[in-house]
């Protein structure tokens, strides 16, 4: 696929800890698109377009939605593998967006799941989770095929699809010598193949890895993070164990807690993604790869980072890090400076990640479930935020993964969330829960993977109870009122105002109509693709005059049907433009006559104005509350630096008056030297050892680095010892570092060293 260029707008089973994050406080406003002709109508059935324009919220290209993947090319531009977005967005040098390659999917071209990208001159090369396949695409965007496939034979791999925040696809990539080196992380190896998948040899066997993921090669050695043994693991390009980097699990000087990325600097310098220490740690070159440096601690202010999980290098040294946690990728010098940060964040009001659900309020304010944010957005009839509700998923999981939204007469909003089989009600007045209704079961009053839900002009709540296959009815308190059993694979659920008719699609590309006692009174659809077929349906909604409208999620279109199942009109195809879709999932009608769709996996909310709407009057109800930012989790801080210090010369020092010292941080610090000269010598009975006090001197040091520090002695302090020595020369320099860093605790080293007047 070519680039797709962006437009001027306004605008593992992964475990453990889970990503943490405030929102970004500014709105981001939509954007206006054309009105369309009907050659811009794509997909309208009969050359009828059913809408005037199109507003989109959210985008795409430059938008990171867990990046955990990046790539340098030879002309500097940075290729950024993204997870939700399913695409590879390339930055120039600056940060500023070149454009994307590929689109959402699993066909020939289309990436699912991005575990890692690798670039050089035989093209782009990604590893894509779904359907454990190497895409190849020339560095204008353009396919040129793929191999691999699902298996544990030559050539053929177990990558991991992912999913969010906490499951992230398996896969690394790297490209040398005319070959193209891939971890199997689901095979617990790595094979070498030649840049057309042929040739595939099993360079490292099942045994010395464990759940591997990053990889790079330099000088004759491959470097594997070898994830759940807390180490890099080194082999030379015949797969024979050399060594190992790293001093075991923990967050101490050297150790590491889950390296997920490894790269190398044209100087032979390793570099470690340190996942769930949050940080950056720098090992020396052959052959001891001597631990050096680190930096980065957990949060999102510059030069933080939240879970990072992949790394490279360019030609000069410097370290591009694919900050997943924080949605953006910094860019460090070799010793921890952060020279720029880029990418917007996908999880700033205004953007999605997996939008589902929709639906209007009286007023006309929409709500939409953000759902891989764990978030519900409140958008104003202007397409413009009117407020967020739950908190960037995770943080606090106040909803894990919400699937559907629908609002009461009095505008509060009930959240129905998957993951926890729970409706979640939201106070309109101050923007947080309330209550909840529900509980993860299949006897009464429970629900099990519920897919979306409906509140009717009375106050019943219909939910449809995918695992238990039934529409489950509560009122508004949270009471049971029962249940219509014998609805198989429900997925969604629209309920017409006066309660009369319950219409649910289901997994067998159904619409199927009900009344209040559960009897069937018409079942339409099917599968296919012609006008009235469906394919993978999702959720739907009853406008004003009784009509149903259908995300055709399959078929990428959204379709009409009369109140029996008249076939009225479909419109959309797949694609990002305007009108398109990729997997839309929920439709509202609000009194407004806009048409809103998510579209899921375009990671965006379109806004349709209808030609012809149904007649409907808007309701006065109060502006939802924005409530306050969420708090998020406080991780326990690193260590406080690693200090080194050298006497640099021990004689001569009441000549010199200078003890010149080499001190050095692990990470960046400011550093105190200071220290003490005693006299050696047993003093004269009833006198004191002579003791005098060397000049302290303060300084900052960057990672890795070290500096000379010289603390001097006053000329009366010489003086004063040479009189206390008599002739003697024998010293003791008792010496004192203190390093601080931004975070962690001040360290402190002492040394005594003997020296000489």
């Amino acid at each position: 696929m070519p680039f797709h260029r962006i437009r001027p707008r306004a605008p593992h089973a992964r475990r453990r800890g889970a990503l943490a994050l405030a929102l970004i406080a500014a709105a981001v406003a939509p954007a206006a698109l054309a009105a369309p002709a009907s050659a811009d109508c794509p997909g309208a059935s009969a050359g009828s377009c059913p809408y005037t324009a199109v507003t989109q919220v959210g985008q795409v290209g430059g938008v990171l939605r867990f990046p955990q993947a990046v790539a340098v090319g030879g002309d500097g531009a940075v290729y950024v593998g993204d997870q939700s977005s399913h695409v590879v967005h390339v930055f120039n040098a600056d940060g500023s967006l070149r454009g994307t390659i590929g689109v959402p999917g699993t066909q020939p071209g289309q990436i699912s799941s991005v575990g890692s990208v690798a670039v050089g001159a035989d093209g782009l090369f990604v590893a894509e989770g779904a359907t454990n396949r190497v895409l190849r695409f020339d560095t204008a965007g353009t396919a040129l095929g793929s191999f691999g496939g699902s298996g544990d034979a030559p050539g053929r791999f177990r990558f991991g699809a992912g999913g969010g925040n906490d499951a992230a696809a398996g896969g690394g990539l790297a490209l040398a010598g005319g070959f193209v080196y891939v971890v199997d992380t689901g095979n617990d190896r790595v094979q070498r193949l030649l840049p057309n998948g042929t040739d595939a040899v099993e360079l490292v066997a099942p045994g010395p890895l464990a759940n591997p993921r990053g990889i790079a090669v330099w000088g004759g050695r491959v470097f594997v993070a070898d994830d759940q043994h807390h180490r890099i693991g080194v082999f030379d390009v015949g797969g024979h164990p050399v060594t190992s980097i790293g001093s075991g699990q923990g967050n101490g000087p050297g150790q590491l807690n889950y390296p997920y990325g490894v790269a190398v600097d044209p100087k032979g310098r390793v570099f470690v993604a340190d996942d769930l220490n949050h940080r950056v740690v720098r090992f020396g070159g052959v052959p001891a790869y001597a631990y050096r440096a680190r930096w980065g601690s957990y949060g999102r202010l510059p030069g933080q980072l939240a879970y990072p999980r992949s790394l490279a290098t360019d030609a000069q040294g410097n370290v591009y890090v694919a900050d997943t946690g924080n949605d953006r990728v910094d860019v460090f010098d070799n010793t921890g400076a952060l020279l720029r940060s880029f990418g917007a964040d996908g999880r700033a009001p205004g953007q999605f990640d997996a939008p589902t659900g929709v639906a209007a309020d009286a007023s006309g304010v929409r709500a939409v479930t953000d759902a891989v944010n764990g978030r519900v957005q409140l958008l104003n009839p202007d397409g413009s935020i009117a407020a967020v509700w739950g908190s960037p998923n995770p943080g606090p999981t106040v909803l894990p993964h919400p699937v559907a939204v629908a609002f009461d007469g009095s505008g509060n909003a009930y959240v129905l969330d998957d993951r926890r089989s729970r409706i979640v009600v939201f106070d309109r007045a101050t923007g947080t829960p309330m209550r909840t209704i529900g509980s993860q079961g299949s006897g009464p009053a429970q629900l099990l993977a519920p897919s979306a839900l409906a509140i009717d002009a009375a106050g019943t709540i219909s939910v449809a109870d995918a695992g238990n296959a039934r529409i489950a009815r509560f009122a508004l308190d949270g009471s049971y009122l029962g249940s219509t059993s014998g609805v198989e694979d429900p997925r969604g659920i629209a309920v017409t105002p006066d309660g009369t008719r319950t219409y649910v699609t289901d997994g067998a590309n159904r619409i199927t109509a009900y009344d209040p006692g559960g009897a069937v009174l018409a079942t339409f659809g099917g599968t296919g693709s012609k006008l009235g077929k469906l394919n993978v349906p999702g959720q739907l909604t009853v406008d004003a005059a009784g009509n149903l409208w259908v995300a055709d999620r399959g078929n990428n279109r959204v379709q009409e049907f009369g109140p029996a199942g008249e076939r009225l009109l479909t419109f959309g195809t797949r694609g990002a433009g305007p009108g398109q879709f990729i997997h839309p999932a929920g439709v509202s009608i609000d009194c407004h006559g806009l048409l809103t769709v998510t579209d899921t996996d375009g990671n965006r909310v379109q806004q349709l104005a209808l030609t012809a709407p149904p007649a409907a009057a808007c309701g006065a109800l109060p502006a939802p509350a924005q409530p306050a930012a969420p708090q998020t989790p406080t991780l326990p801080a690193p260590p406080g630096p690693s200090v080194t210090l050298r006497t640099l010369r021990t004689t001569g020092l009441l000549a010199t008056r200078v003890l010149p010292l080499r001190v050095g941080c692990d990470t960046t610090c400011t550093l105190s030297a200071s220290g003490t000269l005693t006299q050696r010598s047993t003093p004269p009975r009833g006198r004191r050892a002579a003791s005098v006090p060397l000049g302290a001197q303060r300084l900052t040091i960057r990672a890795g680095q070290t500096a000379i520090v010289r603390l001097r002695l006053s000329r009366t302090s010489a003086a004063s010892l040479r009189r206390a020595l008599k002739g003697r020369r024998g010293l003791t320099a008792l010496l004192q570092v203190t390093a601080t860093a931004t975070v962690g605790a001040p360290s402190v080293l002492t040394s005594r060293v003997q020296v000489t007047g």
